[in-house]
């Protein structure tokens, strides 16, 4: 009997252990969540690097962080995730380059009119030694850079026909909120107005404004050419959209969660590269097989124009120093 009263005693003992254990072990590989926002429609490049990006982090820590997208605006607009990045509220995205200099003036210098000479120029320059320079200034911002990503090079679209510099003169063309962009389109004859990326289509077809600027991606993904259809190529700059977490959520993480992120980041990013590039090279004709007039000012008036951008924008010893990261 004695031993029978025992070996219940040590069942139970052992019953109570393993709980114990497998509790402990739950607590260990706890799930984080990460809100991840974006402005895309899922058939994307966008949307496909951000996936990718949940699958590596996943993938990268077992399990323990995973990443939740919210696509095509759902959060809001560019200046609204930027805002709730620092509240706390949104923890992820790749808001542009251009928005996010409203934060980060250093950002700027991606911002710059013609600053890149073309794709293999513009990634080799993303992919350098200004990713370092641009991530530590982030930082002190509240913001940590964890990739780029890119929104291709930038041409305008219309309700009429952009043959050259001098047909923007009085057209009202809707830019990204800020003020480099204002100005440089200010710049190329036209009236600029500020409005945020999900009021665009609407902005358009109501004849709030007559013209924008995007890539052939999404110029085709978000429909603009349905309201828009005359399509100037300009190439006047190569759309940067940095991924970026949180610099307070960053540091709640263990080292080897940063790690992760930080190598995801610089994939997912640099595989949306060659995905973006692709897609706008492939677009441009179902672009004219959709009824788009695709027209070729010359770009050296828009260049000349545009020369005063950087002495009015880059005035610190710092950003001058980044942008000649950029031209040498």
């Amino acid at each position: 009997m004695m031993i029978v009263k025992s070996l219940r005693r040590a069942s139970r003992y052992i019953a109570t252990a393993a709980a114990i254990g497998l509790l402990a072990g739950s607590a260990a590989v706890a799930e984080t969540s990460l809100r991840f926002a974006h402005f895309s429609v899922v058939d994307d490049p966008n949307h496909r690097a951000v996936e990718a990006l949940a699958e590596m982090v996943a993938e990268g820590t077992g399990g323990e962080l995973s990443i939740k997208i919210s696509p095509n605006s759902q959060l809001g607009g560019e200046v609204d995730v930027v805002e709730g990045i620092l509240l706390g509220t949104i923890d992820m995205a790749p808001p542009s380059a251009a928005v996010l200099a409203n934060w980060v003036p250093e950002m700027n210098v991606l911002n710059m009119p013609f600053a890149f000479r073309d794709w293999d120029h513009y990634r080799s320059v993303l992919n350098g030694p200004i990713f370092d320079e641009l991530s530590a200034a982030a930082a002190s911002k509240g913001i940590r850079l964890l990739g780029f990503m890119t929104s291709g090079p930038r041409h305008i679209m219309s309700s009429m026909p952009v043959n050259s510099m001098e047909d923007l003169a009085g057209l009202k063309v809707r830019t990204v909120q800020n003020p480099v962009h204002v100005a440089t389109f200010n710049a190329f004859g036209a009236n600029a107005t500020a409005i945020a990326y999900p009021e665009v289509y609407s902005a358009l077809q109501t004849g709030v404004v007559d013209g924008a600027d995007a890539a052939n991606t999404n110029y085709y993904t978000q429909k603009f050419y349905e309201v828009a259809p005359h399509w100037a190529q300009v190439s006047w700059l190569f759309y940067t959209n940095p991924i970026v977490i949180s610099e307070r959520k960053f540091q709640s993480l263990t080292d080897e969660q940063q790690a992760t992120l930080l190598e995801a980041g610089r994939k997912a990013g640099q595989s949306q590269q060659d995905d973006w590039q692709q897609s706008d090279a492939d677009l441009l004709s179902v672009l004219q097989e959709n009824g788009v007039t695709v027209t070729a000012p010359d770009p050296a008036p828009f260049r000349a124009a545009a020369q005063g951008i950087y002495d009015e924008f880059l005035t610190t010893d710092a950003q001058k120093a980044m942008l000649k990261l950029i031209t040498e």
